[in-house]
């Protein structure tokens, strides 16, 4: 008994004194983990089980507790298949909600468990495979496709029939909606209504009854008031084998039928009607929900609506949905500090003053919120200099925080300087644009200098970079660089014909001084940045004897603190050593959480070392092993620690000093694991160096420079 209280005890000591030795890190997520960023704004499909209400947006899916209120996010990292969820349904005898994608992929998600069907994503067949409406029958479900209708067994968990080339002669049908009246199963067509027996064989399409003069028909509807159909602006019934007009017209014109505890319903963009045998009643009008796309009501009767522009909502408007950025895509993502920032900016090349977007979206300390600047759109960069937050706009011109908004920068010679695309900061604060004035300087005594587009080869410069020694990398519209030295007086354009393969598309300058660039026939590599003038030299990087992605599209390149290459390319996100001799890593759709293999843009926290990941579908992050590496140790932390039973992941140690040497031993001195920093972070795999899980224990942590003159000892719990 003294034993085991003194064990419990030391775990009480060692957690309180590991706490004191780190601090808290809580938004962190683990090493070689992921999480997700998408925007929950545009809510397309709602479903409501037995205590929960899931909700499909337009990449994103979660969850809300009926009771408690609590939201939950769902993802490939939770153990979905896909992203885009197209039709849900809920069984309720079996407490098993199916949901279908646009790949063709099925999911059966129960009591957690989640089950994906990929058959259809992954056949031959050519058409389209998207899922569009699913219904369940007893222990099956129907599902309808773009080539036809499957079955799923809801016990079996897989396919058990298909219905393809059901169409009139044996043609392929892409079937949009279906419903089962009775014993018969109907489907809405591009060419019309059908519907067959369900104990006939419907492999056969001479099996199936067409209805002629349905091929306008858009909705399908099948509740306890009857079988229903759109026909344009009008209710169409079934019945005695017949589709009649019932001479009632849809109060919002065209619009969607929703079935709702066996009642019917449509909505225009702020209204929702309920149906009785003389027409149609409000049940909801509210102007704040202006784009309805799905309903529900719960068991105690709250009404729940997927809004394409606030998420998911009830009938006050009020938000339900999860915290995340509003849109998901971005004219720019970026880090300053531990704050990451989204950008929806119009496009400057076609900007003419009518496009409009408030505000810009900060993640921070784990969570998204929206920020206004009043009076100040199309926030397009960010960057802070001597303290201060400034923001440049495409429209507005350019904010300073606690001093307001400037439309004529001091010093140039134009009036208006409001088109503003880039901001960065160095020795000053420096501001691209497009005018004939494109390119802004602020020293540290508040003096500014412009410079005309002659002198920085173009009058539409899209971003500027800083390299180590105050040389700038200036990216125009045209798909070149101007590098230039204002102080030093100097100047020069990069283009295709100093050997570059295509235009320039991205770049980056590296913690080494070394220029990337991203065209759209692979990659290339400036080394030494601050000495263009003098060294022009360009570098096709080559990977096994062959030249890395040539003819190849470079979205996004970005460098870590372990001077580690990170390609974004529409193969998916690749990394690979400075040299890019090494291979790392290649993360696509298929292998990770990604939403899409197409990488847009790439930020980095080079205080984690967390990558941010902008695809076509949506946001994602990844905790990378590294981040800035500084000249000593600096507010060391471990994550997590202790580490706990249940964990399977890495350790992840950053704040270290450059490159440092790591070495991991027992709490007798004895070596445990040798590991070198990625700039400041390291990540332990919890392995010794026979590649043997190691034991519960205190294991110590010792941390050195090359030189060994700035030294860490640290501490992390184990417990198994």
């Amino acid at each position: 008994m003294r034993r085991c209280a003194g064990l419990v005890s030391i775990g009480h000591w060692l957690i309180f004194s590991l706490i004191c030795c780190f601090p808290a890190f809580c938004q962190d997520i683990a090493v070689g983990t992921w999480r997700t960023h998408f925007s929950y704004r545009n809510a397309r499909i709602v479903q409501i089980t037995d205590s929960k209400v899931f909700c499909a947006v337009e990449h994103g899916f979660f969850s809300r507790d009926l009771t408690t209120g609590e939201t939950r996010k769902l993802s490939k990292i939770d153990g979905l298949s896909d992203v885009q969820v197209t039709a849900m349904a809920y069984a309720s005898s079996l407490n098993i909600l199916i949901i279908g994608y646009e790949s063709g992929v099925i999911d059966l998600i129960s009591d957690d468990q989640i089950i994906g069907i990929k058959d259809i994503a992954t056949s031959n067949l050519k058409r389209a495979k998207r899922i569009n409406d699913i219904v369940v029958s007893g222990t099956n479900a129907y599902i309808a496709s773009g080539f036809g209708v499957v079955v799923v067994n809801l016990n079996s968990k897989e396919i058990t029939k298909n219905f393809l080339q059901i169409g009139n002669g044996g043609s392929d049908v892409i079937v949009e909606e279906l419903v089962i009246r009775n014993d018969s199963l109907f489907v809405l067509t591009a060419g019309g209504i059908q519907s067959g027996k369900l104990s006939d064989n419907l492999l056969d399409f001479n099996n199936w009854t067409r209805f002629s003069n349905t091929s306008s028909f858009d909705q399908l509807s099948f509740t306890s008031q009857g079988l229903f159909a759109n026909d344009a602006s009008n209710l169409i019934r079934y019945g005695g084998g017949k589709w009649t007009d019932t001479g009632i017209a849809l109060p919002a014109g065209s619009s969607p039928l929703f079935k709702v505890n066996n009642k019917l319903y449509t909505a225009s963009s702020n209204t929702i009607y309920e149906f009785n045998d003389n027409g149609f009643d409000v049940v909801l009008n509210n102007s704040a929900i202006t784009a309805i796309n799905d309903i529900t009501i719960s068991s105690n009767g709250n009404l729940l609506v997927a809004d394409g522009h606030l998420g998911l909502v009830d009938a006050e408007a009020n938000g339900l949905s999860p915290d995340g950025p509003p849109s998901d895509e971005f004219s720019r993502v970026k880090v300053i500090g531990e704050n990451m920032y989204a950008f929806n900016a119009p496009s400057p090349d076609t900007y003419n003053g009518s496009q409009t977007v408030e505000g810009y979206s900060l993640f921070s300390e784990g969570l998204w919120s929206d920020q206004i600047i009043g009076n100040f759109t199309n926030i397009s960069d960010v960057t802070t200099f001597n303290g201060i937050e400034y923001f440049t706009s495409i429209g507005d011109g350019l904010y300073i925080n606690g001093i307001g908004i400037v439309s004529d920068i001091p010093n140039s010679a134009t009036s208006l300087d409001t088109i503003l695309t880039g901001i960065e900061t160095g020795g000053s604060l420096y501001v691209s644009g497009y005018g004939e004035q494109s390119f802004h300087t602020l020293d540290v005594s508040g003096r500014w200098t412009s410079y005309d587009g002659s002198e920085v080869f173009s009058n539409k410069l899209d971003q500027v970079l800083v390299s180590r020694l105050e040389v700038l990398w200036l990216l125009s519209s045209t798909g070149s660089i101007t590098v230039f030295d204002p102080d030093e007086k100097l100047s020069d354009l990069i283009n295709t014909s100093d050997g570059l393969p295509s235009s320039i598309s991205n770049f980056t300058i590296s913690v080494e001084d070394n220029a990337w660039i991203g065209t759209s026939r692979g990659p290339v590599l400036f080394p030494d940045a601050s000495f263009i003038f003098s060294n022009a030299e360009v570098v096709l990087p080559t990977f096994e004897n062959r030249v890395l992605f040539e003819d190849e599209q470079i979205n996004a390149i970005l460098t870590d603190g372990g001077n580690r290459v990170w390609f974004g390319t529409n193969r998916g996100l690749w990394v690979f050593d400075k040299n890019t001799s090494e291979q790392l890593a290649l993360f696509n759709a298929s292998n990770s959480p990604l939403p899409s293999d197409v990488i847009v843009k790439l930020a980095y926290n080079g205080r984690s070392g967390e990558i941010f990941i902008a695809t076509d579908k949506g946001l994602v992050s990844y905790r990378s092993a590294s981040s800035i590496g500084t000249p000593s140790h600096s507010n060391v932390m471990v994550f997590p620690n202790p580490v706990r039973p249940e964990y399977q992941g890495q350790v992840g140690i950053s704040g270290l000093v450059n490159n440092a040497a790591v070495k991991i031993t027992d709490i007798n001195g004895s070596l445990v694991k040798e590991l070198r920093a990625n700039g400041g972070s390291v990540s332990w795999d919890l392995l010794n160096a026979n590649g043997s899980r190691v034991v519960t224990g205190i294991y110590y942590l010792f941390s050195a420079s090359s030189e060994g003159e700035e030294t860490f000892i640290g501490k992390i719990a184990v417990i198994r």
